[in-house]
């Protein structure tokens, strides 16, 4: 990739970033923002409200991959994504720097928009720009094991996908699928985001910055890790298939 084309690249992924955490915090908006505890009912819970939250979360994601601008850039919006893809080749070392500040940058403006465009509510204590927070009694081992576990899943199940002929096509909705099942599931335990540009945002503008630093290493710790072992995997079969041949 020349220089120009990194620029525009990391452009597309500050713009795609920026769509993401506006849907983002939209769908907090009006869904988590406007459970009526006194209400009662199944309804006014926050896992009720997550079931349609995550969907929502998850297949923006497939939708950004299968966008004109996602399929230019892979359409990572999420820095341990970037990481993942550069270790698996399909992303050139120098264009990992920008994609990452783009990344970090457009997660900030999108939220920002999502504040002007839905007013003060978004700011109060039900939204809080749709920061995430673990719930009580989560230490920071244990939220850093389940984020590096969720995208040390996630890059894995992208690796093998890759390494098949259909693979690209079904991986968009592969993720989509994964990224709302670790919401539905971990979203009211850990925060369930492994994504250090889905909480960057959101928890620099709310002030929720206690366990920012894990939601920012946990998610590339773990796709790092992930890309190891499908290599190593991948390493090892032409050597086992050479040994049956034999």
């Amino acid at each position: 990739m020349t220089g120009r084309s990194v620029a525009r690249a990391a452009a597309l992924e500050f713009a795609l970033t920026a769509i993401m955490l506006f849907i983002v915090v939209t769908a907090t908006r009006w869904l988590m923002g406007t459970i009526d505890v006194a209400a009662g009912g199944w309804w006014n819970t926050a896992p009720a409200r997550l079931l349609v939250l995550a969907p929502i979360a998850g297949y923006t994601i497939t939708a950004i991959m299968l966008s004109p601008w996602g399929r230019r850039t892979g359409g990572h919006v999420n820095p341990a994504i970037t990481l993942a893809m550069w270790r698996y080749g399909r992303t050139a070392g120098r264009a990992v720097a920008p994609y990452l500040a783009a990344q970090l940058l457009g997660s900030v403006a999108g939220t920002a928009a999502g504040r002007v465009v839905w007013g003060p509510a978004v700011a109060g204590p039900a939204v809080d720009y749709a920061a995430v927070r673990p719930a009580a009694g989560w230490s920071w081992p244990a939220v850093t094991a389940v984020e590096a576990l969720t995208m040390f899943v996630i890059v894995a199940v992208v690796g093998l996908g890759l390494r098949r002929p259909r693979g690209g096509a079904v991986l968009p909705w592969a993720v989509g699928t994964m990224i709302a099942c670790q919401i539905v599931a971990f979203g009211t335990r850990s925060g369930g985001v492994a994504n250090p540009a889905r909480q960057f945002g959101p928890a620099l503008l709310s002030g929720a910055t206690d366990f920012l630093a894990v939601y920012l290493l946990a998610p590339p710790l773990g796709a790092l890790a992930a890309t190891v072992v499908i290599e190593l995997l991948a390493a090892r079969r032409p050597r086992q298939e050479v040994a049956a041949r034999r």
